[in-house]
């Protein structure tokens, strides 16, 4: 890993960690785990939650809305 992705990625566990988002999201790893979905599977999860998101947040002129 890079210097600057590792910068990066200790950026966001700071922020993460900032709004306390970091334990619920490792309990529901934990629990999607016991339910025996594979860490490929959990990742496919995120991924397609992350889009959803990135989608609600876009604005009609394609802008990303800081609101949402």
């Amino acid at each position: 890993m890079s210097d600057n992705h590792a910068a990066i990625h200790d950026s966001l566990r700071r922020q993460l960690a900032a709004v306390n988002c970091v334990a619920p999201i490792v309990d529901c790893i934990r629990k999607m785990r016991v339910a025996g979905l594979t860490d490929n599977e959990i990742a496919g999860l995120f991924r397609h939650e992350a889009d959803e998101l990135d989608e609600t947040a876009m604005t009609k002129d394609g802008e990303v809305d800081p609101a949402a």
